[in-house]
């Protein structure tokens, strides 16, 4: 049946191609065709089934049959050894000529046994293992028999419980398997005694092949014994050849499978869960049937056999059975076509008509028709086409009008939109955009497009290619230099309401004024920071003066004005020191004079420092570090700014009776340093603008805590510039932590930890 099923699918997926290349007529004509293959084939399996089914059980049970016989047959076998070493150990002066190793006494009286015994092979053994008299049936026609002794068979595991006296719950015979040149034997052994005392053994041997030959003449069945693992031991499949062997191996999973199964049957036939035959195989031309047993003696199981029988008659039915399907096959084709023919006919003639509006309408003309009449469902199908096609034509209509809206407000932007596919090539874009791109093309003699990356602003001078595929991705504004002119872009992808990607948008912008404003900002700033230290230099000299100058002639009130005069100076002179440095490190020429420090101590020194603010404070500072050095090159002044930056804001932003707590480890060739507090914390808005210039976050509890917003940015940008990096987690009304990367001296931090 599954054949069948097989054919069937096959031919549903050719029709499944087919079918679009085809008329309507073929198309009726089709699902008849293949059902009544199916039907044909559904049929022809029951007829062959009913036949070769019938066939199948007897086959099944001649293989039964078979099998019982070959069992018994092993036993009767394993009986006639036993019977000739009964009677070779139980004759006169045998055993008294093993004691005495008298070979030719042995070989006057054994031979005369065996030779009307039936077995193939005797073996005399002392109590050593040593043989003393050994013979053999001979190999061939006109041969003698094999006669030897003094080989050694004490090595042997059954040989050697024998000649120890074991004895199991069969008695104290044993049985095992021997390879010799002439091939394999079967064993059987036993004591032998004289004068009540055991003197030696007795191994009476059957050739596996004889033994083969004689099951498959009582059988009537092709015989074959394996090992454990599946191996051929000897066969009368093929006629016995041995270049024929390794084909019929059989797999080492086949025998436990075998064995599990062998409870109330001797052999099995068909596979339990499929209910097919077992093992086929094809010998010389010729199909075989294989059932299994255990071939298994004196309770212990040495492998499995098989018997194997011809199943050509089995063949030959399905070749029948398949004629039979022909001439069915035939017939049916014929009939369905006929029918099918004048079906087709009839259904035909409307839908070509239906066929011919679609493809008016498909070419753009919407007002076309099909103008087909009728209440059947070919009528209904056109009545709904028409339908469809009018409804069509109102939504292209509305469909152009919202377009021409959308065109206009685009081309009305003042900025560039640019419209790309999921390609990245360009669909659409606005005057703006033309314009600019215009523009841009004059500008490339003056320089080729470089982006402006976060490094450039630091002052580095570092420029990156351009990437608008990074503007789209992280839609974060981007700024790119051609010639004189800048630009600012900004990206996003379009997507459908499902999540789809349909393509992109990409917004230019002429930011070249405001980028020559931002830098007449940073000049002024740093003009005029430069100008107000001359003034702030005198003021703080003669607040001083004044101070030292005084001899105690100044009251209390005197003195804290002129304190209040000292501070205000400082902090305004951090403050101008603060906007130098900013300009500095916009402008590119901040250096840093980086040497090898123990950043372990650098830190705690730092902290150090701090203690006695944080402490009249009442903040509580904890220092984890570790013990062995941790090296790294830095600018000693620069980056003692921006870690004071950071304790500042620790202590600044953590109420009386907080903590503050630094954290100091290596990790990836790392060393890092963790400042965590458990102050008011930074909201989740305020977090990325958090190392903007002149940002400060908005908290109501931050008011008192001055500062013009630059701590935190040049912090971040002493750290990259030491190839470093920051980063802040914080919840607000939790606290905060700030973690600063800072590279290792490898090798000399690995030569530390050694």
């Amino acid at each position: 049946m599954e054949s069948i099923n097989r054919f069937f699918r096959h031919n549903m997926a050719k029709a499944s191609k087919i079918m679009p290349t085809l008329g309507i007529g073929a198309k009726i004509i089709l699902p008849y065709f293949l059902l009544t293959l199916v039907i044909a084939g559904v049929g022809t399996f029951v007829l062959i089934n009913l036949v070769t089914s019938s066939f199948q059980d007897r086959i099944n049970n001649q293989l039964i049959d078979a099998g019982r016989i070959v069992s018994e047959g092993i036993v009767q076998s394993e009986e006639d050894r036993l019977q000739v070493l009964r009677t070779v150990a139980g004759t006169i002066g045998v055993s008294e000529a093993v004691v005495n190793k008298d070979s030719e006494s042995l070989a006057e009286l054994v031979p005369q046994i065996m030779v009307n015994s039936g077995a193939d092979a005797v073996e005399l053994l002392d109590m050593d293992g040593i043989e003393v008299y050994g013979w053999q049936q001979p190999v061939g026609p006109g041969e003698l028999p094999i006669e030897r002794s003094s080989a050694d068979l004490s090595n042997i595991e059954d040989v050697r419980q024998v000649l120890e006296g074991d004895i199991d719950e069969f008695g104290d015979k044993q049985v095992f398997l021997s390879k010799t040149p002439d091939g394999i034997l079967v064993f059987t052994v036993g004591p032998l005694i004289f004068n009540d005392k055991q003197v030696g053994a007795v191994l009476i041997g059957t050739d596996l092949r004889s033994m083969t030959i004689d099951l498959t003449l009582n059988a009537v069945a092709r015989i074959t014994f394996y090992d454990r693992q599946g191996k051929v031991l000897q066969t009368t499949l093929g006629g016995g050849q041995e270049e024929f062997m390794d084909s019929f191996a059989e797999s080492p999973d086949l025998y436990p499978q075998v064995i599990s199964q062998l409870e109330t049957v001797p052999v099995i036939v068909d596979n339990p869960e499929t209910q097919t035959p077992l093992r086929q195989l094809d010998v010389l031309n010729q199909s075989y049937q294989l059932a299994f047993g255990d071939w298994r003696l004196r309770n212990q199981s040495f492998g499995m056999f098989s018997v194997a029988l011809p199943r050509n008659f089995l063949v030959t039915t399905v070749i029948n059975g398949r004629n039979l399907f022909v001439v069915i096959f035939s017939l049916a084709t014929i009939a369905v076509f006929t029918g099918g023919f004048i079906i087709s006919r009839r259904l035909a003639s409307p839908i070509h008509q239906l066929v011919e509006t679609a493809k008016a309408v498909t070419a753009g003309n919407l007002e076309q028709r099909s103008g087909i009449q009728g209440k059947d469902e070919i009528g209904q199908l056109a009545l709904a086409f028409d339908t469809m096609t009018e409804t069509l034509g109102q939504r292209n209509r509305q469909l152009l009008e919202k377009a021409s809206e959308l065109e206009a407000i685009v081309d009305s932007i003042a900025d560039g939109v640019i419209v790309m596919n999921t390609d990245d090539e360009i669909v659409t874009l606005n005057p703006a955009a033309k314009q600019l791109l215009s523009d841009m093309s004059h500008d490339f003699f003056l320089g080729p497009m470089r982006e402006l990356s976060q490094s450039f602003i630091l002052g580095n001078g570092a420029i990156e290619e351009p990437n608008f595929s990074t503007v789209i991705q992280t839609r974060k504004p981007r700024r790119y230099q051609v010639g004189n002119r800048i630009l600012g872009a900004n990206g996003a992808v379009v997507t459908t309401p499902n999540g789809e990607k349909i393509g992109s948008v990409v917004v230019l912008r002429d930011v070249t004024r405001e980028v020559e404003a931002d830098n007449l900002k940073d000049a002024f700033i740093t003009s005029i920071s430069h100008e107000l230290r001359t003034p702030l230099t005198v003021i703080k000299v003669y607040a001083d003066l004044m101070k030292s100058a005084a001899n105690g002639h100044l009251d209390d009130r005197q003195l804290t004005f002129i304190k209040k005069i000292n501070k205000g100076s400082q902090e305004l002179e951090h403050h101008i020191n603060q906007l130098i440095n900013i300009s500095e490190i916009q402008a590119g020429t901040l250096n840093l004079n980086r040497v090898e420090v123990n950043f372990n101590g650098f830190v705690n020194e730092i902290a150090e420092k701090w203690r006695k603010k944080l402490t009249e404070k009442e903040l509580l500072l904890e220092i984890e570090s570790p013990s062995a050095d941790i090296p790294v090159l830095a600018d000693i002044s620069h980056l003692a700014w921006a870690m004071d930056n950071l304790l500042s804001n620790a202590q600044s932003y953590t109420p009386r009776g907080g903590k503050v707590k630094l954290t100091i480890f290596t990790e990836q060739k790392s060393a890092f340093l963790s400042v965590a507090d458990n102050g008011i914390g930074i909201a989740a808005a305020d977090q990325p603008h958090l190392f903007d210039r002149f940002f400060r976050a908005h908290n109501v509890e931050n008011y008192e805590a001055r500062g013009v917003g630059l701590g935190l940015f040049i912090t971040k940008s002493i750290v990259e510039l030491h190839g470093g990096h920051i980063s802040v987690e914080s919840e607000s009304g939790v606290g905060s932590t700030f973690t600063v990367s800072i590279p290792l001296v490898v090798e000399k931090h690995e030569a530390e930890i050694k």
